[in-house]
Order: C-alpha cells, then sequence, then structure tokens
C-alpha cells in the first residue's frame, strides 16, 4: 500500500475532524512508525467510543510536514518528535479526559 502526499492527508483529516465536530485544538495529532499502538497503548484510547484517524504518507518528511500543518495553523494538541524515516503514519484523536494527553 503506498502512501499518501500531504495535501490528501490533510484533506482528510480537515474532513474527518468536520465530521466528528468539535474544534482543531481539542484533538492531538503526531506522527509515528506504529499508530495503533500510539492510539491505544500510549495515548490511552478505548476501542470503541473514541475518535481517532490514521493515515500512512509517501514519507517521513510528507509525515513531518502534516504534523507541523496541524500544530502551527491548525493549533492541534502535539509536541514534534524525533524525526525518523520510520515515522510515515500521521495519526489524530480527539482528546478526552482518559486519555494522554
Amino acid at each position: 500500500m503506498s502512501g499518501k502526499t500531504r495535501e490528501q492527508i490533510i484533506h482528510e483529516i480537515e474532513t474527518h475532524i468536520a465530521n466528528i465536530g468539535g474544534n482543531f485544538q481539542e484533538w492531538f495529532l503526531s506522527v509515528s512508525d506504529k499508530p495503533k499502538n500510539a492510539l491505544f497503548n500510549v495515548h490511552g484510547l478505548r476501542s470503541s467510543g473514541d475518535a481517532w484517524i490514521a493515515r500512512k504518507a509517501k514519507d517521513d518528511l510528507q509525515a513531518w510536514d502534516v504534523e507541523e500543518y496541524f500544530r502551527t495553523v491548525r493549533k492541534t494538541r502535539g509536541a514534534r518528535g524525533e524525526t525518523s524515516l520510520d515515522h510515515i503514519y500521521v495519526y489524530a484523536y480527539r482528546m478526552k479526559p482518559h486519555t494522554k494527553p
């Protein structure tokens, strides 16, 4: 499965957030090599009832560009992590009291 471009991922995540509701500041977005592990084991999402999305980028640079766009333009939560060639998945979730953060 080939990855998506920066523009495709931004569009899909913006559409997802618009459909779920809430403002961008209620969402956390980051980049990982294992998005489901990050979502469910690191951030504590529940398998049902929590809103999330993950997309595979063409490469790590496109993934980090998406992360920077959402962090600086849309003001989602999330901090720039360590860059890695394996980190090609962009993920986002709507924060709730039980998620970290």
